[in-house]
This record gives C-alpha cells, sequence and structure tokens, in this order.
C-alpha cells in the first residue's frame, strides 16, 4: 500500500491507499492490537464488506463486532448515535477499543463523533469505500451529525489514527456515488488547484465508469489541494473554509431533498449556484460560471433543483448553514465561498468569506428551481455595493 502523511497543524496520521489490499488491512488493524474492533457500516456494506471484515478479524486480530447503522443522511442524527454508543457498550468495547469507519461519507461522521465520545474517545481509523469518502471526508478532522434543520451541526474535531483505503471496493459503487464524489474531485480543481481543470474537463464522464488510475490521480490531487489549505489550518476555520465552497446552497438542498440529492450533487449545484451570486455581483465573467456549469455536467449530475425539491424548503435551510458566526453579518446576509478566479477566493476580514444578500441568493435558488425571477438585476446591483 501506498502511504501518504496526512498533516494538519500539530496532527499527523498516514493515509495507506492501495487496490486489492484486503488482507494488508486486516494486517494493519491488527497491529494497532486493539482489545476490541467495532466495525461500523450501513446495511449494504456489511454485506458486501463488514461481515467478511469482521470475520477476519476475530480470526487474526481479537475481537471484532459488526455495528450496522440505518442508511441514508436522513439517518444520520444524534438518535443513531444514540443507539450505537449503547450497542458498542453491550458489545463489550473498553479504552483500549477501536472503531472501524467501514463506508462512505455518513458513515465516517458517525463513526468519528461515536469514537470521540465513548470514554471521551477511543482510537478511530478510517477504512472508506466511497469516492467521497476516500478523497474528501477521510482527509478532515470535522465530525458531526445533523439536527432537524440542518446539516453537520452538532458535532467535533476528532483525528483518526490512520485511513487504510483499497480502491478495489469502488467497483461495487452506485454510479451515483461515484459522481458525487468526482463533484469534490470539481469543488477542489475550482477553489483550490485550478492545474487540475485541463485533466479534468477531458476525463470526466457522465456514465461515472473511470480507470483506476484515474482515480487514483484524482486521490492524489484531492490530497494535495486539501493539504494546500489544511496543512496549518487544522480546524478549517481560515483558509480551510474554502472547502466550503459549493456547500451553502449545497448542504441546505441536500438536507431539503431528505437523501434524495447526494452530498455531491448538492455540493456540485451549490457551486453552480455560488458561480452565477459571483457574477451577478460582478466578480467574475459569464464564462467563468458557465466552467462550472460544463464541468458538473460532465461528471452527470444535475446542475437544476430537481422537482421533488420544493425550493422553500432550500432557502429555509440556508438560514443555518453552519458558517454562520465566522463574521459580522446583517441580518439580510449569507456567507458564502465565492470566487473571483480559479483558485481565487473572495476575502473579508483575512477570510475566503463573503458576505452575500439573502435576496440574491434565494433569487437564483429559485431560477435554478425554474421559477421566474422577481428580484432581478437591483439584487446584484444592491448586492455589489454591500
Amino acid at each position: 500500500m501506498q502511504t501518504t502523511t496526512i498533516t494538519m497543524g500539530d496532527v499527523h496520521y498516514p493515509y495507506r491507499l492501495g487496490t486489492g489490499c484486503v488482507d494488508a488491512v486486516v494486517d494493519r488493524l491488527g497491529e494497532l492490537g486493539a482489545s476490541h474492533y467495532l466495525v461500523l457500516c450501513d446495511a449494504t456494506v456489511a454485506e458486501l464488506y463488514g461481515n467478511d471484515l469482521v470475520a477476519r478479524l476475530n480470526r487474526a486480530a481479537g475481537p471484532a463486532t459488526v455495528l450496522v447503522h440505518p442508511a441514508g443522511e436522513e439517518h444520520k442524527g444524534l438518535g443513531t448515535l444514540n443507539t450505537l454508543a449503547d450497542a458498542a457498550l453491550h458489545a463489550g468495547v473498553d479504552r483500549r477499543g477501536l472503531v472501524v469507519a467501514l463506508g462512505g461519507g455518513v458513515t465516517g461522521n458517525i463513526a468519528g463523533l461515536l469514537a470521540a465520545l465513548l470514554f471521551r474517545g477511543i482510537r478511530l481509523v478510517h477504512v472508506p469505500t466511497t469516492v467521497v469518502a476516500m478523497l474528501d471526508s477521510v482527509l478532515s478532522l470535522k465530525q458531526a451529525v445533523n439536527a432537524q434543520v440542518g446539516k453537520n451541526l452538532v458535532g467535533t474535531f476528532y483525528p483518526p489514527v490512520e485511513v487504510l483505503a483499497d480502491t478495489a471496493v469502488l467497483n461495487t459503487l452506485p454510479v451515483r456515488e461515484i459522481r458525487s464524489g468526482l463533484c469534490e474531485v470539481v469543488k477542489n480543481a475550482l477553489a483550490i488547484r485550478p492545474s487540475m481543470i485541463s485533466f479534468l474537463a477531458a476525463e470526466l464522464r457522465p456514465d461515472g465508469r473511470y480507470a483506476d488510475d484515474v482515480l487514483r490521480w484524482m486521490i492524489d490531487e484531492s490530497i494535495a489541494a486539501k493539504a494546500q489549505v489544511t496543512e496549518h489550518d487544522k480546524y478549517e476555520r481560515r483558509e480551510g473554509l474554502v472547502l466550503e465552497y459549493g456547500h451553502t446552497v449545497g448542504h441546505a438542498l441536500e438536507h431539503a431533498s431528505h437523501g434524495a440529492v447526494s452530498h455531491g450533487a448538492g455540493v456540485g449545484l451549490g457551486m453552480v449556484a455560488a458561480a452565477r451570486v459571483s457574477h451577478r455581483l460582478g466578480h467574475v465573467d459569464a464564462g467563468f460560471a458557465e466552467l462550472h456549469r460544463e464541468l458538473v455536467s460532465k461528471v452527470g449530475v444535475a446542475t437544476t433543483v430537481p422537482t421533488s425539491v420544493p425550493h422553500q424548503e432550500i432557502t429555509y435551510r440556508l438560514g443555518f448553514d453552519n458558517k454562520r458566526g465566522y463574521q459580522s453579518l446583517a441580518a439580510d446576509q449569507y456567507a458564502m465561498v465565492l470566487l473571483e478566479g480559479a483558485g481565487q477566493p473572495l476575502r473579508r476580514d483575512g477570510l475566503p468569506l463573503t458576505p452575500v444578500p439573502r435576496a440574491l441568493v434565494d433569487e437564483v435558488v429559485r431560477e435554478l428551481a425554474g421559477v421566474p425571477s422577481r428580484v432581478g438585476a437591483s439584487v446584484a446591483t444592491a448586492g455589489g455595493a454591500s
């Protein structure tokens, strides 16, 4: 397995990446010498990989238990966390136990928060099984679950002891999940690492079928992109905030859809919205805004709001965005990551965040939902002067 050291401030952990390396994953977990291995996954991943991994660990390493959580973003809440914590304690976990997050971003968040809370912190290892997890979520210390009004509002920061990734598991992923991960790759290219754009423009495929070497390139480049903004900002409260590009509208859409829109697809449309807002405010030209739409379309996800998601639900959830509080805002503003060019976030108060009129963002959401314009150019003019 190829090993890369992930560095975020004073936190360091290895990211071990291979293909067809399940034996090496089991061996490495065994070397960590846990008193009990809690393998947390959803029912689908349990059937594909979880039960086998637990059986292997029981033979080679020590006691192991599979903890299954309900699949879907709508189940990433405190109720699920409470149920899993009780199950972990009844299974006999102690302070020398280890939580193995086997799955995608939802599983990784739940497992990360569970590990942080059990005995005030036991060890965590990520074994990601989706593209989003491999190239995005395991490269962050953020562990959180959702509240009723918004995503990732209840959580903490907690590092894994390492990441063990096998790209062979991506062969069983639904195309929806491949596309979700590729939207995060597009985000990294547009917001942080423009050198990726030409490769992506040539290689992105709506059918979601990629050769292993292409996926490995995307993972490596995404690790480099994240390192560029988090190496000295482990809590993602300064330079790391640029990773929230597309997430303001994206999170609101994802949460309003009750799981029908994947995280990456939400971020993809959120980037299209952010670029449109930036264009309306005069920060980027129409060509750069169109580049967003083209790249997201090449991934194969929608660049309009699904008819099944009421635009009012999205605009309601925008008011609970998790970037509130970084800046002093007027009641009629949102804080958004906006770009003035590829890899060039706009800044205010030393942060890559810009106060934006709520009316303008709400109007863009309505437009992307196919609702006739009500505000028009007057909002853009007012926003540009704010």
